[in-house]
């Protein structure tokens, strides 16, 4: 990996903006740089990050949050890319996570197992999303960038499969899900940017009333939470493998085209 490289992109705006560039994968190839990114809300960019928004020349956005958070915060991007969504019904980590601020808002054991069996449920929500993201990928439609608000869950829970579907190695795949703790402070970014809810509050329920256990349990990206969602794969498909393959119905011609497009030397 180059130097220079930046993982975390530096932009006064961006919140958990970040490169998926040079994670190695088990035969020794790495995933280019510039070519895939991961972020969280895209409401709250300024005019000096305009220009290295620009440079990367991203061709497809890809936004897996739900019409509501997509109309209160608005993707505010400087040049006209292609922006894809998707508008299904579904039980999304959002609505698991304000139920926790409702009926669990002192306890942040509960919230935390409620984030878990949100997690479990991810495989079977995020489904078409991310057949569709692989899709886009292994046709060519890079750079490309996949989001939600927090760029923590939903993200968190695509971007490890992606990195799976590459041949990133499992460790690898939970340090990148864990680096959110280190790429953002959620809490401070929602207190600068007011209007920012990034999913997880509302105004009966904002982040200052929360209970500390169940503001941590919402805002850190837990080891424990990924691990649910792969342990339910394998419970439910024997491995990723079979998941990728079976549900996402990514094959090994389409696994071809994507390590052809996102992977060097």
């Amino acid at each position: 990996m180059a130097a220079s490289f930046q993982r975390v992109l530096p932009l006064e705006g961006g919140c958990n903006f970040r490169d998926l560039g040079g994670y190695r994968t088990s035969d020794g190839l790495g995933i280019r740089q510039g070519a895939l990114f991961r972020s969280g809300v895209m409401s709250y960019f300024t005019p000096n990050d305009h220009p290295q928004l620009t440079g990367l020349e991203l061709r497809t956005i890809c936004d897996l949050r739900r019409a509501d958070e997509r109309k209160k915060e608005p993707t505010r991007w400087p040049t006209e890319t292609q922006v894809i969504s998707w508008d299904e019904e579904q039980p999304q980590v959002t609505q698991l996570q304000k139920e926790a601020l409702r009926e669990k808002s002192t306890d942040g054991e509960g919230t935390r197992n409620l984030m878990i069996d949100a997690y479990r449920s991810m495989p079977r929500w995020l489904q078409t999303q991310l057949q569709d993201i692989l899709r886009r990928m292994a046709e060519g439609e890079v750079p490309l960038l996949f989001h939600c608000a927090a760029g923590k869950d939903r993200t968190g829970f695509s971007a490890a499969i992606v990195l799976h579907t590459l041949g990133v190695p499992r460790e690898t795949i939970f340090d990148d899900y864990e680096f959110t703790n280190q790429a953002v402070d959620l809490k401070m970014f929602m207190l600068k940017h007011r209007r920012a809810t990034l999913g997880l509050t509302d105004g009966e329920h904002p982040l200052e009333t929360m209970a500390d256990g169940v503001r941590d349990a919402l805002l850190t990206a837990d080891r424990s939470y990924l691990s649910a969602a792969f342990e339910q794969i394998e419970k439910d498909h024997d491995s990723i493998d079979n998941y990728v393959r079976d549900i996402l119905c990514v094959g090994d011609k389409v696994i071809e085209k994507l390590r052809n497009a996102l992977l060097t030397d």
